[in-house]
């Protein structure tokens, strides 16, 4: 959709990007309304190439626009708001994909959605729409996603080659290959389909109502819906039917009915920008009607949802004593969409009416947390003293609220700041750096004050306080920063300050920043990625120069630990993404692969799992080396874990080798992600190739199957008849010990059933070591009721060792009981090991009493030995 003039007085429309973004930071909601409109078509593009859906694209688009605006001030170059909306979209569809894949439900969040007919069935038939959906599908995302954004951008190869990061050439190479990959009958639908389902003036709205631009939205409806009619996506959005008759076409119009019950809200209050007028104390009324007049915006005063919106409030009241009221009638609406956009109008009204008597509500036990910081946030941008004192004076709840907007508090109330961090207890959650980065932002402005406002702050969070100064005087003058926090009183982690300036210093000279790396200790938390001094200084580096910092990796190899290279994940994601072959040929060639795979790694299991088949491919091209093997195995073991489908067709590239082979042998386990995924078993074995077959069912039992994964166990008696005879002892033992560890008795049964022989007594010895590790009474019992021969000593020898640990002068018992000789010597051997490692004496007078020839009590004193030297 391109953005048209709309006549506005303030020129608005002709703004560029980074004008837009300016004025949004000031705090003015129409700008980023505009953004909304100018991006959108790109943004829901970009998620339509990953997730394969119209409605679902959508979903991911507002979700996009709803994180880009919560997290606007962390755009660094303005200029570049294109490429920057483009990852957010990116992320947002890929984590809609896991999600699915995950079967989580989503939470019910402001974005307006629902089960009506999706937008591609509005757009074509119903058997059009799959077969769009199924065509576009099949193309691998470099060229699927190309072809998206040039239709949905209005046929601009520029456009398009900048929302994917490429040159106009390359998008026009893409754009060929994708054209030829479709099939000639589909290629008209396609782009018809792509065309006509461009996001409307209705997604707009939809974000303007959930981040509160629509107080009195008449003005910036008039201009949206002005904008996306003369470009021609949206001719509904301005005709004069009635919104309710509109509705029934497709899900768009029934977001819209929803919509236009906050376009029409009769209540009086503004529309937010930086020059919102200031809460008086007393809690105005609101006026039963309120005339609206634009240029150019559609009129929806005769609408149901008008009526119904206009019914409550005569019904309830325009007044303070009326919020609550209103906001209780308004949840118990039936109809979700005009709940959730009710909801957003309400906010914003209540904020004018009461704030202070609001936000004690919205804090209240059980209240929604969005709209708990919509509420906040509103209210901050009308008064920020007024707010925080508000705040302050709230009680239970407010320091969870304060910690999530202590940042905006920053930009807006920076004198505030230290008072709440000195009361703000200490996080939990590690990755919690508000107080940090709202200092940042307060050195940003002021360094000499938020200095000073650091040093004199008390209690848990001081520390975080100093980081932020730190990192931001870094910049500009790092030694001094350095030279600073060495001086910082006893008490203080150090370290930790070291670590954010060398940070800050990475933003502005990232080799610089890295050559000092050494001079703060590695760090890092346990179980937290990239969390070491060498990663969050790469991140930073990263960010700043890429190229530059890829170059010092390949020139100091092994300098970093893999822990620190995964602070290279976020930039490689983006530009693996962005052009996966272009991007991994100048890593080969400037050394930087190797160094580079603990990031590739990560990128192949989250942000960039969609380029697999791209990488793939480019392996396919190289020569082999020690950075291209290591890579196809990510590719292989991160397409089995998430993309099975993927995995199965990468079999046929492996080559007829030893090599290839236990490739094929590793694939096959990691279908199963360690059992988790046994479910998949039927499926994925009618699709194995024959290759795969044998690997994936010798997986199953001898790798994955235990008592937490089994599931019906004669499924997987069934499923014995897959393997060949020789494979079939080993399975069943497998068998016998996952099933034993959830109902022995049945186990039991089970292999008393099995032919006699050593088939039979390796189920029993199998199931024993199981049953004797959960319930060691219980096996010993049954064991004793066994009868002398094969069958007891090996299921005696197994019991021993399963409880020599825990139960060691009872497993020395029954390795006596024994009676083979050489079964009785291997149980008594690895009994003795563990008991010698805690006691060697007693361990050597058990073997003199023991009944063992000399040779055996030799083997036996020579084990507690080595035991004793190991530990």
């Amino acid at each position: 959709m391109k953005l048209q003039k709309t006549g506005k007085a303030d020129g608005s429309a002709s703004r560029s990007d980074a004008e837009l973004v300016h004025a949004a930071r000031r705090g003015d909601k129409r700008a980023f309304v505009e953004i909304v409109a100018r991006h959108q078509a790109m943004v829901c593009g970009i998620a339509l190439g990953i997730l394969g859906d119209f409605a679902a694209s959508e979903d991911a688009g507002q979700e996009a626009f709803l994180t880009a605006w919560r997290k606007f001030h962390e755009l660094r170059e303005p200029e570049r708001l294109r490429g920057w909306l483009g990852q957010i979209a990116r992320n947002a569809a890929l984590g809609q994909l896991r999600r699915k894949r995950g079967h989580d439900v989503l939470e019910d969040g402001l974005a307006l959605t629902d089960d009506s007919p999706q937008p591609d069935e509005a757009a074509a038939s119903e058997e059009e729409a799959a077969l769009v959906r199924e065509t576009l599908a099949k193309l691998p995302e470099t060229y699927r996603l190309p072809l998206i954004l040039y239709y949905r951008e209005g046929q601009s190869v520029r456009l398009a080659a900048e929302a994917i990061g490429v040159s106009e050439d390359a998008l026009k190479q893409r754009l060929a290959r994708g054209r030829e990959m479709l099939r000639e009958q589909m290629a008209g639908k396609i782009e018809t389909a792509l065309t006509r389902t461009v996001p409307t003036a209705i997604f707009t709205m939809t974000i303007a109502a959930a981040i509160g631009a629509l107080a009195a939205p008449a003005a910036v409806a008039g201009g949206v819906f002005a904008a996306t009619s003369a470009s021609g996506a949206s001719t509904a959005a301005t005709s004069g039917t009635s919104i309710l008759t509109a509705m029934s076409t497709s899900k768009a119009f029934l977001t819209a009915a929803a919509v236009a019950a906050t376009i029409c809200v009769p209540i009086g209050y503004q529309i937010h920008t930086g020059t919102a007028p200031q809460v008086t104390n007393a809690a105005p009324e609101i006026p039963a009607q309120m005339a609206v007049t634009t240029n150019s915006a559609p009129t929806f005063d005769e609408s149901a949802l008008f009526a119904e919106w206009r019914a409550l409030h005569e019904r309830y009241g325009t007044n303070a004593q009326a919020m609550p009221q209103l906001y209780e009638a308004i949840s118990a609406l039936k109809d979700r969409f005009c709940r959730q956009a009710f909801r957003a109008a309400l906010i914003s009204e209540w904020v004018q009416v009461d704030a202070a008597g609001g936000l004690p509500f919205f804090l209240g036990k059980g209240r929604d947390e969005t709209q708990r910081r919509q509420f906040f946030e509103e209210w901050l941008a009308r008064d920020p003293r007024v707010a925080v004192d508000g705040l302050l004076a709230a009680g239970t709840g407010w320091e969870k609220m304060a910690r999530e907007c202590l940042k905006a508090i920053a930009r807006v109330a920076p004198e505030r700041v230290p008072e709440i961090a000195v009361r703000l207890p200490k996080s939990d959650n590690y990755w919690e750096r508000e107080v940090h980065e709202s200092f940042a932002i307060m050195a940003e402005r002021d360094l000499a004050s938020a200095q000073k406002a650091a040093e004199a702050i008390t209690g848990p969070n001081r520390d975080q306080a100093l980081e932020g100064v730190a990192q931001v005087w870094a910049k500009s003058d790092f030694n001094a920063a350095i030279a600073w926090a060495g001086g910082l009183p006893e008490g203080t982690d150090r370290d930790e300050i070291f670590r954010a300036a060398l940070v800050g210093k990475a933003a502005v000279d990232p080799l610089a920043a890295l050559d000092s790396v050494r001079l703060v200790p590695p760090g890092g938390r346990y179980a937290h990625s990239a969390t070491t001094t060498g990663a969050r200084v790469l991140m930073e580096a990263a960010k700043a120069d890429l190229d530059a910092t890829l170059g010092w990796v390949a020139a100091h190899p092994g300098l970093l630990g893999r822990d620190d290279l995964a602070g290279l994940a976020y930039s490689v994601t983006d530009r693996l993404n962005a052009d996966p072959a272009g991007f991994l040929t100048a890593r080969a060639t400037d050394g930087s692969l190797l160094g580079i795979l603990p990031a590739l790694d990560l990128a192949l299991l989250n942000n960039g799992a969609g380029q697999r088949a791209a990488v793939w491919d480019w392996l396919k091209t190289q020569p082999e080396s020690e950075a291209t093997k290591d890579l196809k195995k990510h590719v292989l073991s991160s397409a089995a874990f998430q993309e099975p489908g993927l995995a199965l067709q990468l079999v046929a590239d492996l080559p007829a080798t030893p090599d290839g082979d236990k490739q094929v042998v590793e694939l096959a386990r990691c279908l199963f992600n360690g059992g988790n995924a046994l479910g998949r078993f039927d499926k994925l074995y009618e699709q194995a190739p024959d290759r795969l077959r044998q690997p994936l069912v010798e997986a199953a039992f001898n790798q994955c199957l235990s008592g937490s994964t089994l599931d019906d166990p004669q499924k997987w008696i069934a499923r014995l008849s897959l393997l060949p005879e020789a494979s079939r002892p080993k399975a069943i033992e497998s068998l016998a010990r996952a099933w034993a560890q959830q109902t022995p008795e049945e186990a039991i049964n089970w292999a008393a059933s099995l032919p006699s022989g050593d088939t039979q007594n390796g189920a029993m010895a199998a199931l024993t070591s199981a049953w004797g590790a959960k319930d060691p009474h219980g096996a010993a019992e049954w064991i004793a009721s066994l009868p002398a021969g094969t069958e007891r000593d090996r299921s005696a020898e197994s019991f021993a060792l399963a409880v020599a640990q825990t139960f060691p002068r009872e497993a020395w018992d029954w390795a006596l009981s024994i009676g083979d000789s050489a079964g009785r010597l291997r149980a008594a051997t690895e009994t003795i090991k563990m008991l010698a490692a805690r006691d060697p004496v007693t361990a050597r007078q058990w073997i003199e009493t023991g009944t063992f020839s000399a040779e055996a009590k030799a083997e036996l004193q020579s084990a507690v030995e080595k035991a004793g030297k190991v530990h």
